[in-house]
């Protein structure tokens, strides 16, 4: 396990890797799949990725996020009369109706960030198709991989099911054309993630120099373009972050972040997360209340979708972070890889947690027809989403690595 050292079969030139995991470099095989020779995290697909269709799926999203933000949403009628919303609509409401934290979350969600996303993708990757070399690709696609996470377009793609079948059960709901615009949204940008190979794109922003196995150095935190030591404090000259070895007291942050999610993690529960009339009478629900009523509404599918998302999920990222901040505090060197391995299901899984709030965002527009009948959210839903955001940035703050520098340092 060397920082900046290879296998004895490494090729002669460029092809170096730096695992983001556990720090280790090493040869870059052409194989389909490829995998880090220490830790076994996934370094690289190439099966079923392709440049040109990222583009164009990135494309279409971005011109359909128009429709999406600028047609009607949803819609729900009752007694001749009728709600409309728009995408825009459940931000504003949560807004006016006292809750200023949720209602930015929203907005920058499901709303700014997806824009910004696929504006900054198509940008990057239309310039390199072009045959393009510019400085300024290599920050853009950088702040599009960044943005990634934060545009939860795929997650209110579930919300709106959600949120559908639960209207539906108790009033007439109608999915406007900006709301088929955004299913349409959800879909592709799950397509271009499943088509988007990242280690491509960074190959062709600017290749890897030729590297010795015997010289030492690291890998950046943001494209693992490999440089030497001695340019600590610089500027990546692939994509211009900030070179580092390791990120900044790691531990101590993702400490802070993971301790504050975790006390906000008993009142998102146990307080209402909404109000939502079910047979027209108003109805507060918990989380597990939420997912009581799918299940005796017969919807299992759905019901087990939210249990996991809104229940197991942010458990299995606290337990998770908890797990990998004792082993730093104890200077552990056992079940690296599987440390490894969760770190990465919490990486990924981490923002599905929004489920319930961009639910509770979709339904309370159209949800305002009296005072027996209406949606509101509730105390818990900004907890819920506090819990959601502070365990997405402890788990980005948190340098894996160091988990494998420690059992280096005693070997």
């Amino acid at each position: 396990m060397q920082r900046a050292g290879a296998a004895p079969d490494a090729p002669v030139g460029g092809a170096w890797v730096v695992c983001a995991r556990c720090g280790a470099v090493q040869a870059s095989p052409p194989a389909p799949v490829q995998r880090c020779r220490v830790c076994r995290s996934e370094l690289e697909r190439r099966t079923g990725r392709s440049l040109n269709a990222a583009l164009a799926l990135s494309v279409a999203t971005l011109l359909l996020l128009a429709p999406a933000n600028l047609a009607p949403f949803l819609s729900a009628s009752v007694l001749g009369a009728a709600r409309v919303s728009r995408l825009i609509s459940g931000p504003a409401e949560l807004w006016r109706e006292g809750w200023p934290a949720l209602a930015a979350l929203v907005a920058l969600t499901v709303v700014i960030t997806p824009i910004l996303r696929f504006g900054l993708l198509a940008a990057a990757l239309g310039a390199l198709r072009l045959g393009r070399r510019d400085p300024w690709i290599g920050p853009v696609f950088r702040w599009a991989d960044r943005l990634q996470p934060w545009a939860m377009a795929d997650v209110a793609l579930l919300a709106l099911w959600i949120a559908y079948a639960r209207l539906s059960a108790t009033v007439p709901t109608r999915l406007g054309v900006g709301g088929a615009c955004f299913v349409a949204v959800g879909l592709l940008s799950l397509f271009t993630r499943a088509t988007l190979n990242k280690s491509e794109v960074w190959r062709r922003i600017r290749a890897q120099r030729p590297w010795s196995r015997w010289r030492t150095g690291f890998g950046c935190a943001a494209c693992g373009y490999l440089v030497p030591a001695r340019a600590a404090g610089r500027r990546c000259p692939r994509c211009a972050a900030r070179l580092s070895p390791r990120k900044r007291e790691s531990a101590g942050r993702a400490a802070a972040l993971t301790l504050a999610g975790l006390m906000l993690y008993l009142p998102a529960n146990l307080f209402p997360m909404a109000t939502i009339p079910i047979g027209l009478e108003p109805s507060s629900y918990t989380v597990l209340e939420g997912v009581k009523d799918l299940f005796e509404a017969r919807l299992f599918g759905l019901g087990l979708l939210v249990f996991t998302a809104s229940f197991a999920v942010p458990l299995l990222k606290l337990g998770g972070l908890a797990w990998f901040l004792a082993a730093m505090a104890g200077r552990a060197r056992g079940a690296l890889r599987a440390k490894a391995r969760l770190y990465g299901v919490v990486e990924e899984i981490g923002r599905w947690s929004m489920v319930d709030p961009l639910v509770i965002a979709c339904f309370v527009p159209v949800m305002q027809f009296n005072a027996k009948l209406y949606g509101r959210a509730g105390p818990a839903a900004t907890a819920f989403s506090a819990v959601v955001v502070l365990t997405m940035v402890a788990t980005r703050v948190f340098d894996p690595r160091s988990l494998w520098d420690i059992a280096r340092r005693r070997t």
